[in-house]
């Protein structure tokens, strides 16, 4: 994490661009792009219980539907 705290009499322009230095030199815009992009493939466990919600929720739905 970058933390840049204002110096005595430093404009917010001066701030920003030090902080924006910080983040070039760490390479975080292209770690963001990376999982922005190229996102990760969900979990399996994740997958498993979202299918299972899923599930449920059309079992609800096809119950409210013949009352």
């Amino acid at each position: 994490m970058i933390k840049v705290t204002k110096k005595n009499g430093e404009s917010g322009e001066r701030l920003l661009k030090r902080f924006s230095g910080h983040a070039k030199s760490r390479k975080l815009q292209h770690k963001f792009r990376a999982l922005r992009y190229f996102a990760q493939k969900p979990r399996k466990k994740n997958v498993r219980e979202s299918a299972i919600s899923r599930e449920e929720y059309r079992e609800e739905a096809k119950k409210k539907q013949f009352l």
